[in-house]
């Protein structure tokens, strides 16, 4: 850590130069708590998908709160967490370079360690890495639940695929698992948690339909920040992935999924301009925030955590434009303010440091030593 973010512990935000990201501890610290004991009150575990944060010292936070382990997106990302203690691992991707496999297989005799499949290649290339090097893989096979992405349909191609799995050497086959996410906010707090039970009992019924063929499927794992805990409510669900619960987001509170007053994760921005009176340009642009879009056609790119009809209409790399809501007016050149993204994930993969704050007072910096990873 330098030196400056080291002067920084036990001062203020105004002590740092701006842009940054920086955390709530306190709603960071409900969140967790919140959805740990809402796992339990429903019987399922709670695998925190840890792309949100990248940050092994909150993942031990998060397995602290009651988590079983954590998912993540990449190799490289396991590597880091296991790095940090965390010794119960989901890869939720597919991992078919050669260099990965190698990788995969080296880091499974560290910790235990769940990968991802959904093609019968896929397949044969993790059992040839798995017996290569004399290990067994427990492995999730990924249903596709129509987002048009990445796993297998249900029925044949799933019971097909499935039992491919089973005959290869080095391989476990242990659960199905799938992401549906939710894109109807506009439809209100009871379509998501209808969407969220519709993708749990399609993970069971896939569940079902493979164990009538004797598959061994032990494992039923569902569910996004939005969907988590609907898919959680239906009998046989026995895990759910949310990720981003910890900190929220503008699409998370678009999506109903989450308060504004639950988020946690806030970019820290100065005013450099005022160049017209409905008009503010701050120094945190494209390269702060991303430039992910909302689930929400037309309202940009964030929002002002103190007035959330002032948007980030439009991002440069280094400068983003507020259309300022009538209680903004007000703002200065020089003006400090925070700024909601709209997607968290993306965001805080931008950065090296996240700043932890207690009543306005920064009690920790961590470094987020998962981020960039792109193998």
């Amino acid at each position: 850590m330098d030196i400056l973010w080291v002067i920084a512990m036990n001062g203020s935000l105004d002590d740092l130069a701006t842009p940054f990201l920086y955390v709530d501890i306190n709603r960071m610290n409900s969140n967790i708590d919140a959805m740990a004991a809402a796992a339990r009150g429903l019987g399922v575990r709670l695998r925190p998908h840890a792309k949100t944060h990248k940050v092994p010292e909150i993942a031990r936070l998060q397995i602290a709160a009651g988590a079983s382990g954590i998912t993540v997106a990449k190799v490289s990302e396991a590597e880091v967490f296991a790095d940090g203690s965390i010794d119960d691992l989901f890869v939720a991707y597919q991992v078919v370079a050669p260099a990965q496999l190698e990788r995969l297989v080296r880091l499974a005799r560290r910790v235990h360690l769940r990968c991802a499949v959904d093609s019968r290649e896929g397949a044969e290339l993790l059992s040839r890495a798995a017996t290569d090097a004399g290990i067994e893989l427990p492995v999730m096979l990924e249903i596709d639940l129509g987002i048009g992405r990445t796993g297998v349909r249900a029925g044949v191609a799933a019971r097909e695929l499935a039992q491919r799995i089973t005959d290869y050497p080095g391989l476990k086959l242990v659960g199905v698992y799938g992401f549906r996410g939710f894109r109807a906010f506009a439809e209100g707090v009871e379509s998501r948690e209808t969407w969220g039970r519709a993708e749990g009992a399609a993970l069971v019924s896939a569940a079902e339909d493979l164990r009538a063929i004797g598959m061994p499927i032990g494992e039923v794992s569902a569910g996004s920040t939005p969907t988590a805990l609907p898919a959680a409510s239906v009998r046989g669900v026995t895990e759910i992935r949310p990720g981003q619960y910890l900190f929220g987001c503008a699409n998370v509170v678009a999506q109903g999924a989450m308060r504004a007053d639950e988020v946690a994760l806030f970019a820290r921005a100065t005013v450099i301009s005022r160049p017209a009176d409905d008009r503010a340009v701050v120094d945190a642009g494209s390269k702060t925030l991303s430039t992910d879009g909302p689930w929400e056609p037309g309202c940009g790119f964030g929002y002002l955590a103190s007035d959330p009809s002032t948007r980030v209409v439009s991002l440069w790399e280094e400068h983003g434009v507020l259309g300022l809501g009538e209680n903004a007016r007000g703002l200065r050149v020089g003006d400090r303010v925070s700024i909601v993204p709209n997607h968290v994930c993306s965001a805080v993969n931008l950065h090296d440091r996240l700043v932890g704050v207690k009543d306005d007072r920064i009690e920790a910096v961590w470094r987020i030593a998962a981020r960039g990873r792109i193998e």
